[in-house]
């Protein structure tokens, strides 16, 4: 069976073949990375026995969908087949394995593992105690060190990198009278007793970072494939290079600078770049879509200019609308004019999708959509859980006034305490989550509904995840973060103008984020573009 390569996809196999050392492939949105990475990589390496490969992907949905590729590829070569040849793995899965080998046999995992170290100091030492007091901010300190690496790339009591790993991360929203000073030695005992349980217990991060730090021996790949390489994090990045062979190994870091939108989550945002400057890559494009039509890519064109719509693309259609208009009915042409919401003359379908920089707008838009009479839900049920434990943090808070009134003096003070720190994207996140709330609980309030419980119980109603491979049956609503990944036919891009970029994006980078999430807002279409403008013209 023979898979029709362009130029490009051919530029890889020919510097697989000839070339030397590693390559960083920037591979644009649409462009066929997982058909160039299979087709012009593991079955040019593989047909021309050039050593055993890995390809490390990002998640398991991915890791599945890749080994049903290969064993297709199998029915025509039984070397696509031979583990010892070729494998799929998530990094995650590579570590594990590894370290099962050397840990007791009995090995749990536990994602608990920190929250329960944590809970168990606080029954020893009391409510007052750090432990019982900067739980939550214990629990993502610990985590973010396992994710740098700390043990391994920097000794676990370097309190400098400690202090500027959490100030990065802003993860100092401690309770009154605790500080970061507080913080690090706290955190510096736990990542300690955590790795020195790691033969009998693990958590995610340990999966990675365990056999890292206990020296444990991989299976040594002639070639590592690391897929989404602009996601990546200083462990993820470290265990893909103990998979090399010393000296001959060879690395592919497949990934689109301009889609790295992670950053808060751990990962680096200049990984690309680092991965580059550690091995001296080369560097090839893939720049032609496969998705975007071409006015799509015109649009996209604006902040990325090297993606180009291939040959055989549609022209598609890049549109603007209003969210609602004033239109006299007509069976009443003497009427006083009403709004018209947007979605009464184009009824959007399971196959489109809302998309904004922010969760409130989608909320608004949300609620229009449901008294309408069109089923919709919000993606992210983290997002969900998270709006609910501030709805819900304050104990004596029991109606719907009562919140609002504690949400506005919170957010006013929460945000200009993180603008006092420089930090603008925490500031942003606290405006929008407090907004978000506010905006429910206005709706509540105007259907006769007072109580928390009320609101509680729509949020867990509206916010939810789809599956991967799976078409929801409703409308989705998602913020650009969640997008990532996916595609639809038609996306309505909610308040580009009013949100993109963030008010509070100031520093470089973080402008640079806010062109990288339009830019992936953009690329999710595969027929049209919509812009959704919230005013009347």
């Amino acid at each position: 069976m023979t898979f029709p390569l362009n130029e490009q996809q051919q530029a890889v196999v020919q510097w697989i073949k000839t070339g030397t050392g590693s390559l960083n492939l920037i591979a644009r949105a649409g462009c066929g990375k997982t058909h160039a990475l299979l087709h012009a990589g593991i079955r040019t390496i593989v047909e021309d026995d050039l050593g055993e490969v890995v390809f490390l992907v990002f998640n398991k949905s991915n890791a599945d969908e890749t080994k049903a590729k290969l064993a297709k590829m199998a029915q025509d070569d039984p070397r696509f087949a031979d583990w010892r040849k070729v494998q799929a793995s998530t990094v995650h899965s590579a570590g594990f394995s590894t370290w099962r080998r050397v840990a007791d046999k009995d090995v749990k995992v536990n994602e608990h593992k920190v929250r329960d170290l944590i809970d168990a100091l606080a029954d020893a030492e009391g409510p007052d105690s750090v432990w019982a007091q900067c739980s939550s901010a214990l629990c993502k300190a610990v985590s973010l060190a396992k994710q740098s690496a700390f043990g391994l790339l920097c000794g676990t009591g370097d309190e400098k990198a400690w202090y500027d790993l959490l100030e990065h991360h802003a993860v100092n929203e401690l309770a009154d009278g605790w500080t970061l000073d507080d913080l690090v030695p706290a955190g510096i005992a736990l990542l300690r007793t955590s790795l020195s349980m790691d033969r009998q217990v693990i958590d995610f991060d340990d999966m990675i970072l365990a056999p890292l730090v206990h020296k444990a021996r991989f299976w040594p790949k002639d070639w590592v494939l690391l897929d989404e390489a602009q996601d990546t994090n200083a462990a993820r990045r470290a265990l893909a290079l103990a998979i090399l062979k010393p000296r001959t190994g060879r690395l592919i870091a497949v990934g689109d600078d301009r889609q790295a939108i992670y950053g808060f989550t751990g990962a680096d945002s200049d990984a690309l770049d680092l991965i580059a400057t550690e091995l001296n890559s080369s560097t090839l494009p893939l720049t032609v879509t496969y998705r975007c039509p071409k006015a799509v890519v015109v649009e996209a064109n604006r902040l990325v200019p090297d993606l180009v719509a291939h040959e055989t693309a549609p022209e598609g259609t890049f549109r603007r609308v209003n969210i609602t208009r004033l239109e006299v009915p007509a069976d009443d042409p003497n009427g006083e004019a009403v709004m018209v919401p947007w979605f009464i003359d184009e009824e959007p379908t399971s196959k489109n999708v809302v998309l904004c920089r922010n969760v409130k707008p989608l909320v608004e838009q949300a609620y229009m959509l449901i008294r309408n009479g069109v089923g919709c839900r919000v993606e992210g049920r983290e997002i969900g859980t998270g709006l609910i434990k501030l709805a819900t943090r304050w104990k004596r808070v029991k109606t719907l006034s009562a919140l609002s009134t504690k949400l506005e003096d919170y957010e006013a003070r929460e945000v200009s305490k993180w603008q006092a720190k420089g930090r603008e994207e925490r500031a942003q996140a606290i405006e929008d989550r407090c907004q978000c709330i506010q905006e429910m609980i206005n709706s509540l309030v105007a259907e006769g509904k007072t109580d928390l419980t009320d609101l509680v119980d729509f949020i867990d109603s509206l916010f939810g995840d789809t599956k991967p491979g799976d078409i929801p049956n409703v409308l989705t609503l998602s913020t650009i973060h969640k997008s990532k990944g996916r595609e639809w036919d038609t996306v309505y891009l909610l308040d580009r103008a009013g949100t993109l970029p963030s008010k509070w994006a100031r520093k470089p980078w973080q402008q640079r984020q806010e062109e990288n999430l339009e830019y992936v807002a953009i690329t999710r279409a595969k027929s049209e573009l919509v812009d959704l403008i919230p005013s009347l013209t």
